[in-house]
């Protein structure tokens, strides 16, 4: 990701997750049983646990 000067930018935060915490973020997608804004929370820190970028 760049900046507004083109230069790039340093990631904010670095998410590692365990695999039980993947495993119960997945459950709890997979369920799709809670409230949007907590399955759109889990599915951010699934992918910035995979290396995705802002």
């Amino acid at each position: 990701m760049l900046s507004r000067k083109g230069k790039a930018m340093a990631k904010k935060y670095i998410v590692t997750l365990k695999a039980d915490e993947r495993e119960k973020l997945l459950v709890l997608i997979g369920s799709g049983t809670a409230k949007a804004r907590t399955l759109t929370y889990a599915r951010i820190l699934l992918k910035a646990d995979d290396g995705w970028e802002d």
